[in-house]
């Protein structure tokens, strides 16, 4: 037990929240001070404060949590079948809002379980991929040996006996993807694919940061998207073949194309000296995913959720509608100029043009108040918040405590990049909400709760390392071979 409830807290960070969190408040207030109705935003600063308030109280509670206890199969198992629980509820009888059901409400409170994913897949891969960063394999399977079984069920247990063994490094990426998929399939079914994308984004970086031979990595994400430039014959040379006056494209498949991505597979396979079983794993892949963003746009994705994209490549063609938010966005933007016009001041939001400016858009309606200067001084909070939480991955006890504050930095970077980015017309408009600053109660709370993990892998990393040291805490029987 420690003699000092905050000894170790990073008070920087909290002050970079709190500053974060003011900012949010001053422009929910702005606005939505003329707002009448619910509709327009009337009593959103009042619920905002409520959300702080229970947010600070969920940042302590969490920073005072030994993230060693998150490693226990239990708490392993109960967090997962939870988060699952969650979503396929708010699936099937979830309160729908705009065609989507994403949110849950019971009395009074009212949460949206996709957001609380995130923190679910943060912890359970960081336990799994830590695991990863320890592997060293040099050996191969014994292909010989396995087919020497008779019968195929004796083939078939060597095999992944074999297969556990030599190749962990799949054996644990399985299970973490596995884990991952199941939790981002049901968040895109519900459907919310801002989630979704920013959920696999956190994963994926994860996956990438933890993989022991980056040099390898890089040949496979390599022959990956060659994979998925060979299935979805992406890059097409037909200018070229028409200045040259022959094709070599036959039944819809360019041969030159196919050709060239061969040469460079067996190229990289040369000088990386990639295994067999890593390479395969790659193409297939590949191909797998260009087979389920085909399924996912034809018949996943609404057509309000097509349309954003498609918006996102030529607003000018649907100014009065689709285009229309980011259009007002742009121009709340622009009108701010070097210090904008001033609190309370901005038309855009005030006369209701901006659409959902206290949570969507509230940065283009912070700029429009407080221009240039303001957004560096917002992007320099984010700045100083993300160093923060690299020191205390630096500074952890372990790669499972440095992989929960790597998890934690990308969400919130991939939340700020992409909410801003839809504000400024460089992304598709999706209805992903600015961390600390834009109005909402699980975007809030999921924040604070992820900083709460931030902090208590500083308070203590002067803790005997006991995951390490004991035996029951440092290997979670389901992910043992």
């Amino acid at each position: 037990m420690r003699n000092s409830w905050f000894k170790n807290h990073d008070w920087f960070m909290t002050l970079a929240i709190f500053m974060l969190l003011l900012v949010g408040v001053i422009v929910i207030y702005s606005a939505t001070f003329t707002a009448e109705t619910l509709i327009e935003g009337a009593g959103t600063v009042n619920r905002q404060l409520v959300f702080i308030i229970l947010g600070f109280a969920v940042y302590f509670l969490f920073s005072r949590i030994d993230p060693t206890y998150f490693r226990y199969f239990p708490i392993q198992i109960i967090t997962f079948l939870t988060t699952i629980s969650l979503l396929i509820y708010v699936w099937l009888y979830g309160d729908p809002i705009r065609n989507t059901n994403r949110w849950i409400e019971w009395g009074f409170i009212r949460i949206q379980p996709s957001e609380y994913t995130k923190i679910t897949l943060i912890l359970l891969n960081s336990v799994i991929l830590s695991k990863i960063l320890k592997i060293e394999v040099t050996e191969d399977i014994d292909w010989g040996e396995i087919w020497k079984k008779k019968s195929l069920s004796d083939k078939l247990s060597n095999f992944l006996k074999n297969f556990t063994s030599l190749y962990p490094l799949f054996y644990h990426y399985g299970i973490a993807i596995l884990l991952s998929a199941v939790c981002i399939g049901l968040i895109l079914v519900e459907p919310a694919l801002g989630n979704a994308s920013i959920t696999a984004l956190i994963c994926m970086a994860m996956y990438l940061i933890s993989y022991p031979n980056q040099k390898h990595l890089f040949g496979q994400i390599f022959i990956f998207i060659i994979s998925i430039n060979i299935i979805g014959n992406f890059v097409n040379f037909g200018f070229l073949y028409d200045k040259i006056g022959f094709s070599l494209i036959i039944g819809n498949l360019d041969i030159l194309i196919l050709f060239l991505s061969l040469i460079i597979i067996i190229f990289i396979l040369h000088f990386l000296k990639l295994r067999f079983i890593p390479v395969l794993f790659a193409v297939i892949a590949g191909i797998s995913s260009f087979l389920v963003v085909n399924h996912v746009w034809n018949n996943v994705l609404k057509d309000y959720q097509k349309q954003r994209i498609e918006v996102f490549f030529s607003p000018e063609d649907d100014p009065q509608g689709a285009g229309w938010q980011l259009r007002q966005a742009k121009i709340a933007i622009g009108s701010g100029r070097i210090f904008g016009k001033g609190f309370l001041q901005g038309s855009q939001s005030k006369l209701r043009y901006l659409p959902e400016a206290y949570s969507d858009f509230i940065f283009a309606a912070f700029c429009e108040e407080f221009g240039l200067i303001g957004a560096v001084f917002i992007l320099a909070l984010y700045f100083f918040l993300l160093l923060r939480i690299i020191k205390s991955a630096k500074s952890a006890n372990n790669q499972y405590e440095s992989l929960i504050c790597f998890g934690v930095a990308v969400m919130i970077l991939v939340h700020v990049f992409i909410n801003m980015g839809m504000n400024m017309g460089i992304l598709p408009i999706t209805g992903i909400p600015l961390p600390l600053i834009s109005y909402g109660g699980s975007s809030v709370m999921v924040t604070m709760m992820a900083m709460g993990l931030v902090q208590a892998v500083n308070m203590n990393r002067d803790n005997v390392d006991i995951q390490e040291s004991l035996v029951v805490t440092s290997k979670s029987r389901i992910f043992e071979n």
